[in-house]
């Protein structure tokens, strides 16, 4: 009696769906979370056929197992079945079913219980959808998707990679990439940081050996995927794309603009060297004809042929490099070396220089003599364009990084329209300038990894500064 209470209370208190019902299943009882996960209530369950809240695909096989049961061909079976809720909604469990007898009077029941997996076949299904779609775009995508291992070993490629290498996707299962990039750029994959860094998408771009023994140019991102719990890199997912057209167009692009560039040198150096050829012409016929020599006509020729070599030393200036000799260099020493050079010319023409050292002995690492070059060319300019009195100030201060100097002066400015086309070869503010010491000029401070901007308002003034590292950066 103990034994037959307390198995009343178990299953009428367990939170577990269950059902009893005798052998010939005229007497079927219900306990209540049976009851809560079908919707119904004991009285509407007993009016009820188990076909009724069954979904109908599942009953065969229930019926076919619960048969043997009854006929003693096995004492239990489990399976997963649907039910119909009131609602309508599809409940899913796991239902086992097991004939029991009681000891006392040897009476036979049968014991159904139902686990119910309805969230988690729900989830489930959800994955599975998000799989197949997901995996949908990967088979269609023109890009080559691949899923790798930490050690970038492929373990999934879309089949796009038949079009673009010529490989099938098993062809490189177990593959590593590295295997079929260009020797040339490999150096490439080992600055790409290790996977415990790919936070964000890295980008990079190498040429693909293909399955003919070719070479295609191909642009990848690498993102690293992580465990959400643990934060272990577990894979890694690359998207990778042929470029071969875009990288051709590029050069090809390239090459036309360094004709384009060539082209408009060779002009420009053609018309800058005959404009003092055609003096020199002139008077040299003219020396032929009188047949004696005439020292203004000479002196003509000779300042044309000066002329003629300054421009040709230019061209050499601005093609030789500016950095050949790094050593130690003192800017405010360097500044006032500069200044000396100039200030006699300034005071004949009644001109002001002023310099102001913010921190002296301030140090950086280049060519003196291209960077004394930069700064005549740039005092130069700046006492050029000046009227009587004017004045040109020029500062050295830091920053955290690196020296400014900064060359301002009250002159004549320069218009907008102008100061956008100062750099370009053969265009100056200067009557007979060539615009190659400003170019010039730009080489040099970008060799010694530095910057150079020009500041200018028409009517009042210019500014240039001049931004260089300290000893150490970038060195």
């Amino acid at each position: 009696m103990v034994n037959l209470t307390l198995f009343r209370e178990v299953f009428y208190q367990s939170k577990i769906p269950q059902l009893i019902s005798s052998i010939d299943n005229l007497n079927i009882q219900y306990n209540p979370a049976f009851c809560e996960f079908i919707g119904y209530s004991v009285d509407e369950l007993t009016t009820m056929t188990m076909e009724e809240i069954s979904y109908p695909d599942d009953m065969v096989n229930d019926t076919f197992l619960f048969d043997e049961v009854l006929k003693r061909k096995r004492e239990k079976y489990q399976l997963e079945k649907r039910y119909i809720h009131r609602s309508g909604e599809i409940k899913t469990g796991i239902l086992t079913v097991s004939r029991i007898q009681l000891q006392l009077t040897g009476e036979e029941f049968l014991l159904g219980q139902v686990l119910d997996i309805t969230e988690k076949k729900q989830m489930e299904d959800a994955l599975k959808h998000r799989e197949k779609k997901y995996r949908l775009l990967a088979e269609h995508s023109s890009d080559i998707i691949m899923l790798h291992n930490v050690d970038y070993t492929c373990l999934y490629l879309s089949p796009s990679v038949k079009t673009v290498l010529g490989f099938q996707p098993e062809e490189l299962i177990g593959k590593n990439p590295r295997e079929f990039i260009h020797p040339d750029d490999l150096i490439k994959l080992k600055q790409i940081p290790a996977h415990d860094s790919l936070e964000a998408l890295k980008l990079i771009s190498f040429r693909c050996r293909k399955k003919d023994g070719s070479y295609v140019w191909i642009e990848s991102t690498i993102k690293a995927l992580r465990d959400p719990i643990t934060g272990e890199v577990k894979e890694l997912v690359s998207v990778s794309r042929d470029i071969e057209q875009r990288m051709d167009t590029q050069d090809r692009l390239r090459k036309s603009e360094k004709l384009a560039v060539v082209g408009q040198m060779a002009a420009a150096v053609a018309h800058e060297i005959r404009n003092p050829l055609t003096p020199i012409k002139g008077f040299m016929q003219l020396l032929d004809a009188e047949k004696e020599i005439n020292p203004v006509y000479l002196r003509i020729v000779f300042d044309e042929l000066q002329r003629m070599e300054g421009i040709i030393s230019e061209f050499l200036t601005m093609a030789k490099p500016h950095t050949e000799k790094l050593r130690l260099v003192y800017v405010d020493e360097l500044v006032h070396q500069v200044i000396q050079l100039v200030e006699r010319d300034a005071e004949r023409a009644q001109k002001s220089l002023y310099v102001d050292v913010e921190q002296p002995n301030v140090s950086i690492m280049g060519d003196p003599n291209s960077l004394k070059q930069v700064l005549l060319n740039v005092i130069k300019n700046a006492l050029e364009s000046l009227s009587e009195m004017g004045q040109v100030h020029t500062t050295v201060k830091t920053d955290i990084s690196g020296v400014i100097i900064k060359v301002s002066d009250n002159g004549c400015g320069i218009s907008s329209n102008r100061l956008q086309k100062l750099g370009e070869p053969f265009y100056s503010t200067k009557e007979k300038g060539t615009g190659l010491g400003l170019i010039t000029c730009y080489r040099i401070i970008e060799a010694h990894q530095g910057k150079i901007s020009i500041d200018s308002e028409e009517g009042k003034g210019t500014t240039v500064t001049i931004w260089l590292p300290k000893k150490g950066e970038n060195n």
